[in-house]
């Protein structure tokens, strides 16, 4: 059996600046302002710190990694792909009627690729089509995502878009772009997204992505790590 790791002083604070090092390639993805990079480096350290006292070795890089969240973004955009009357117009050919509560006629979610190599963006495509209620219209339609890392219950980063823009039935065509950065560990990433009409959560699906390692010199620092 394995027993916790007791790391000196001297190894704490070598270990922490490896975290520190690593994390940060993350940092520098995209545009960041001196507040930002002042908030990157401060999860990064807390991340570290947090995870080294608990698991010693493998906690300060899980720790660090989980900081990164803190450097990258979730980009979000939406667009109208059905009229409030085309969609209407068909539920009334199936049905004569629209419903009594507004209901959500289609929701698929698909992702761009099974494996993504860290560095590279990953593409979260969802179709939705919702149509109001004749006692209660559609105020809102909004589409929330959710990031968990491997064996966690608690998402380490979210991102959420409105779909609609005017009140009423219609289609939508949500497009999340995510760049996991240079220095996320690679696994087995779940995927969640909730779709919101009015405020209420209508509907859940759940993905799986792999990040793998794109060939850098972090390969044998997570190795040696995670071996120990």
């Amino acid at each position: 059996m394995n027993r916790p790791l007791s790391l000196s002083p001297g190894r704490h604070s070598l270990l922490l600046a490896a975290a520190i090092a690593v994390s940060l390639g993350g940092c520098a993805e995209g545009t960041m302002t001196r507040s930002d990079w002042g908030k990157c480096l401060g999860a990064v350290v807390l991340g570290a710190g947090a995870g080294a006292l608990a698991e010693g070795e493998r906690g300060a890089y899980v720790g660090a990694a989980a900081g990164i969240a803190a450097c990258f973004v979730i980009n979000a955009q939406s667009k109208r792909t059905r009229t409030a009357q085309d969609v209407e117009n068909d539920y009334r050919s199936r049905y004569s009627q629209l419903p009594e509560q507004p209901e959500v006629l289609r929701y698929d979610t698909q992702l761009s690729a099974a494996n993504v190599r860290r560095g590279e963006p990953l593409r979260i495509v969802s179709n939705i089509e919702t149509v109001e209620g004749r006692s209660t219209p559609i105020q809102q339609v909004k589409e929330e995502i959710r990031i968990y890392e491997p064996g966690q219950n608690q998402p380490f980063k979210k991102g959420e878009k409105v779909a609609s823009t005017t009140r009423g039935s219609g289609g939508y065509e949500n497009t999340f772009i995510i760049t996991f950065p240079s220095s996320m560990p690679q696994g087995r990433y779940a995927i969640e997204t909730d779709l919101f009409v009015n405020g209420e959560r209508a509907t859940r699906g759940t993905r799986q992505i792999q990040v793998v390692f794109d060939g850098t010199d972090l390969i044998p620092l997570h190795s040696s790590i995670a071996q120990r």
